[in-house]
């Protein structure tokens, strides 16, 4: 059961968060909350966590796992006010991830472009953000108490418990997430891409980069100011905005 009081002792954001609702089980947290803001019972900054999410979902369909009261399973809505939100949030979620891991846990975990978050090249949560009629629906999961993986994921999934052998409160750890996020928004794209750029795990290698139903080995060359990736095909550099990136 996650305990909301806990929680916001530890908040101390003035707009994100503020106001977060709590249920034990729904399909998907980012469909729960659009349908909630579509009623006007959740605004922008507004959040949404469940304790189990049966329908939760990942980057281009896939379906994404988590574990009923050990995962951190949880969606947060904001109006789509600039172009220069557009631009920042992917990346700013990603690094506040990071940074809230990282004060609760004191582990260095990295990013995988586009927004995987990654422990020695396992992954341990994913973001999922959607933008429909002005809003950015933002969908994270992460694996906090996680210890048994379905099979099909074994070898490539961790969670902060299979790595730290120790039980890790979520209720601090998501204000930890909130506070970093409210945090880089104050940022400029120049903090923001080098921070991110920081935390990389295959800044300047070479990766294998799925794009239009291709397979391409090229280099990854960072972002560029707007937050793109710069990815080196036989030494032209070329900006992508979308993709995956496969180590």
């Amino acid at each position: 059961m996650f305990f909301v009081p806990l929680f916001l002792s530890n908040l101390n954001t003035k707009k994100i968060a503020r106001k977060i609702e709590y249920i034990r089980t729904t399909g998907s947290t980012n469909k729960t909350i659009y349908d909630m803001w579509q009623n006007n019972e959740i605004h922008s900054g507004g959040a949404l966590i469940t304790d189990q999410q049966t329908e939760g979902k990942g980057r281009r369909g896939n379906q994404w796992i988590s574990s009923t009261n050990k995962s951190l399973t949880f969606s947060f809505i904001l109006n789509d006010e600039d172009e220069v939100l557009n631009n920042k949030i992917s990346l700013i979620s990603g690094i506040a991830i990071i940074d809230g891991i990282k004060k609760i846990a004191n582990l260095d975990c990295q990013l995988k472009w586009p927004n995987d978050i990654m422990y020695k090249n396992k992954k341990l949560g994913g973001i999922l953000i959607e933008k429909k009629e002005g809003v950015f629906i933002v969908g994270i999961g992460i694996n906090v108490n996680d210890l048994d993986f379905e099979e099909s994921i074994q070898n490539k999934a961790c969670s902060i418990y299979s790595i730290t052998s120790r039980n890790t409160q979520r209720e601090p750890l998501l204000a930890f997430i909130f506070n970093s996020f409210e945090n880089l928004l104050t940022k400029n794209m120049s903090e923001i891409v080098k921070k991110w750029e920081s935390v990389c795990n295959h800044i300047n290698t070479f990766v294998k980069f799925h794009h239009s139903n291709q397979i391409i080995e090229a280099e990854f060359a960072g972002l560029n100011k707007d937050g793109k990736a710069k990815i080196k095909i036989n030494n032209t550099e070329k900006i992508f905005h979308s993709g995956i990136i496969e180590l």
